[in-house]
């Protein structure tokens, strides 16, 4: 192994920079009217190899116009001065530009005097002139701008911009306008080198929606004074019309004490409002509410992402999760199967008796032998504060993981080696996950997931809050 402890700093080093800096993240906002942006730093090229002697010039730009310093992580083997590079010795080194606050990198692999890989350039090893942008895609709201940044490797270089569909969005001088719904290409030209980036515009992307590497596809705001019934349906009583014949399922197959109805669902003052009340309902003590999905959306990998408050006390259940999409009313089950063969994705869940911890869990595989329950993963997560103030909580899901992040942070991962189906129809790596999930919100009251608990005596009503749930897709 080639120096491993190196390698292992600069690995982690990477992950948490080259986030930042090329997964399309970011962008400039030269006026009031573009879309404001975390700061980031982008660098000309991202690899460079040399010959020892031999020297190359990178640029590098900051998004909120700090200036950019350089340094490098061992001068032995490369320097830098301004943006210049100069190979010492063979071996490897890290060139850094920051500002105060962020930082990109280069990779410099310097190799032996005279091995020049470029004929056109026989005196160094310095690749021919690449281009950069800013952002790789992102997604704007009609009438919406953002500003885009090239970075050439070439400092004099002339830069022409244009649109592949001035009907959709427009671009001066890497200013783009968004004018009606489609997608269309910006690119960035020099004569020698190009650079693009895919615009998709919507009706409607709220500020701060945008998230780098991925294009929002779908999100109710809530900012309407009734439930937006394109998104979303109702779920009422006590159990899933869907599976009317399955004796199991009633209680919604957890011994739930409220009865779903749709006038304890509101939208309200730019939030979704479920309520959950101690009202005698069709012979269950409580009534509640719960929407879903299904039938309307649903979807194979992407990123989901819900801001909510929910309430704490014995007895609350507050549930933000995904279940498989069936293939018909006649047949409620996917291609695996029925639960818990096809697959559940719960991305938050919370027993109110605990006050400030959710869960987030993934359940698969077969029923265990002694118990009506499935294989699952799950983790706890104690969070900053109460779970009754705003947090967001999310799930990015791929084929080849499933991870948890909650305000903003990864709480749990798990390979798609590590879950599984007993279906013979399971002839993907990554089922029972690899089928279209639709997402549900619902507000629960007892049941077996805290123990059978119930709410206090004092008990009358409480409510959970959702400013919004977003769906993106990987560019």
């Amino acid at each position: 192994m080639r120096n491993d402890y190196f390698r292992k700093v600069i690995v982690g080093f990477l992950v948490a920079i080259l986030a930042l800096a090329f997964c399309g993240c970011g962008a400039f906002g030269s006026n009031d009217d573009s879309k404001p942006v975390d700061p980031a730093v982008y660098i000309s090229q991202s690899e460079i190899s040399l010959a020892v002697g031999d020297s190359v010039k990178l640029n590098a730009v900051s998004t909120d116009g700090s200036e950019v310093t350089w340094d490098t992580s061992n001068a032995a083997v490369a320097t830098v001065v301004d943006g210049l590079v100069t190979g010492v010795a063979e071996g490897q080194a890290i060139i850094m530009a920051s500002t105060d606050s962020v930082m990109t990198v280069c990779t410099i692999n310097v190799k032996a005097a005279g091995t020049s890989q470029n004929p056109s350039n026989p005196g160094g090893t310095q690749k021919p002139e690449t281009l950069v942008l800013s952002i790789s895609s992102y997604s704007l709201g009609i009438g919406d701008k953002v500003t885009l940044i090239a970075t050439s490797s070439d400092s004099n270089a002339q830069i022409i911009w244009d649109s592949s569909n001035k009907t959709v969005a427009t671009v001066n001088n890497g200013t783009v306008t968004a004018l009606a719904e489609g997608k269309t290409t910006i690119t960035a030209n020099t004569g020698t080198a190009v650079a693009s980036c895919e615009i998709r515009v919507t009706q409607n992307v709220p500020s701060g929606a945008q998230k780098p590497g991925y294009s929002l596809v779908w999100n109710d705001e809530f900012n309407g004074t009734a439930l937006d019934r394109t998104k979303w349906n109702y779920q009422e009583g006590i159990r899933d019309i869907y599976h009317e014949y399955d004796s199991q399922n009633w209680n919604w197959g957890n011994n739930e004490q409220q009865y779903y109805t749709q006038d304890s669902v509101k939208v309200e003052n730019g939030s979704l409002v479920i309520t959950a009340k101690r009202q005698e309902t069709e012979g269950k003590p409580y009534k509640s509410g719960r929407i879903l999905t299904r039938d309307l959306a649903s979807w194979t990998y992407g990123y989901f992402e819900a801001k909510m408050k929910t309430p704490t006390g014995n007895g609350m259940w507050p549930a933000f999760w995904m279940l498989p999409q069936p293939s018909s009313y006649a047949n409620v089950e996917n291609k695996y199967g029925g639960w818990p063969y096809n697959g559940e994705i719960d991305i938050m869940e919370a027993k109110g008796s605990r006050l400030n911890k959710i869960d987030t869990t993934l359940h698969f595989g077969p029923i265990t032998v002694d118990s009506w329950s499935s294989q699952y993963t799950t983790k706890e997560t104690t969070l900053s504060s109460n779970t009754d103030e705003w947090h967001t909580y999310a799930v990015e899901w791929t084929a080849d993981y499933i991870a948890w992040i909650v305000d903003g942070k990864e709480e749990m991962r798990m390979d798609s080696s590590a879950w599984y189906t007993r279906s013979p129809a399971a002839t993907s790596d990554s089922a029972p996950f690899d089928q279209p999930f639709y997402i549900l919100l619902n507000l629960a009251v007892g049941g077996m997931y805290d123990g059978g608990v119930e709410p206090d005596a004092s008990f009358t009503q409480a409510s959970m809050y959702v400013d919004y749930v977003r769906v993106y897709e990987k560019n």
